[in-house]
């Protein structure tokens, strides 16, 4: 399966799933709709964030995926999410409250100020369902919590209070589960997900980006030099879309809107500046030409490697482990 068909796979099987999560299974304040102003929620994370875990999942339960395909969508959805600041400074239920206000009303900045309920709701997902396949010895999971969910809320017409979620899946657990949903929505703690994935046999790898255009989910060079931005064709050079906190960049002073045309005296295009930057050293000062708005910018950056904040999985020497079959409705050969 191709990229491309791959990614229309699961907005497919994302935008089928919402049908009963949302549109019959839905918050309390969504109940009933209303449309004439904005209503607020911290359960975002829940109805967007687990339809986002089972989107991808489905795809490779259901065959149409490889495991190793699944992985690599979600080594992308890690890398998105640990790329930002901005999970160190928004909580997943704080990202859901303040949709209306902050996450459709993002700015350059936004990667450095907030997190997405879909792709840290995602996350959260995965971890609440390896969670409880633990904690029931791999009886229930994430699958029997949404079943309880259909049956309370869902065939009933009733809204899920906000702090529905947790008492459900404590009924499914057997047990209570504080100290999971603490974390996991109520602080900016990075979950325990290679732990989690450990177990089933799925080992979570870290690296530098290989270059400004890489999303992450597969093996690659290492140590490219990198200016913590994301940039976009403009047609004098790369504009920066965004610059991230504490990348060279940004401590040299660009900043989004900057359109770089030179790097070290060699004009400079989307396409071509990780070629440029791979002549340059760790600690190496380059000097960059921009634009900012009409005025011509010199700036001095000191090179450095790129954080290892790109994810990719890979399965297990010893291949999926018993649970890790039980998780991706597995039963072929990796």
């Amino acid at each position: 399966v191709r990229d491309g068909y791959r990614n229309y796979l699961g907005l497919c099987s994302h935008e089928y799933f919402h049908t009963w999560n949302i549109k019959r299974i839905k918050p309390a304040a969504f109940t009933p709709f209303d449309l004439s102003q904005e209503v607020h929620t911290e359960l975002l994370w829940a109805f967007e964030g687990i339809t986002s875990y089972y989107d991808d999942l489905s795809l490779t339960r259901t065959g149409l995926i490889a495991p190793q395909s699944y992985l690599e969508l979600l080594g992308q959805t890690l890398s998105r999410v640990y790329r930002g600041q901005g999970r160190h400074k928004q909580t997943v239920t704080e990202s859901s409250f303040d949709a209306w206000t902050r996450f459709y009303k993002q700015d350059e900045n936004a990667p450095n100020a907030i997190v997405s309920y879909y792709t840290k709701g995602s996350l959260v997902a995965l971890a609440l369902d390896l969670t409880l396949r633990n904690l029931t010895g791999e009886q229930k999971s994430l699958d029997d919590l949404m079943r309880l969910l259909w049956a309370r809320y869902g065939q009933t017409g009733e809204g899920v209070p906000e702090q529905g979620i947790q008492p459900l899946a404590e009924e499914v657990a057997g047990c209570e589960m504080t100290d999971f949903f603490e974390q996991a929505l109520y602080s900016t703690e990075d979950l325990p997900l290679a732990e989690l994935l450990a177990e089933r046999g799925v080992e979570l790898n870290w690296r530098s980006a290989a270059g400004h255009g890489d999303n992450g989910g597969k093996p690659g060079k290492e140590g490219i030099p990198n200016l913590g931005v994301r940039l976009v064709a403009d047609p004098m050079g790369a504009k920066i879309a965004v610059a991230f906190e504490q990348g060279p960049a940004m401590a040299a002073g660009l900043s989004a809107g900057d359109v770089i045309i030179a790097v070290d005296g060699l004009q400079a295009t989307q396409s071509n500046i990780d070629n440029l930057m791979a002549n340059f050293l760790p600690g190496e000062i380059v000097e960059l030409h921009a634009f900012r708005r009409d005025e011509l910018m010199k700036f001095k950056v000191k090179v450095a490697p790129s954080e290892p904040s790109t994810a990719y999985l890979t399965i297990a020497k010893g291949g999926l482990t018993e649970k890790g079959k039980a998780w991706l409705h597995w039963k072929g050969n990796e």
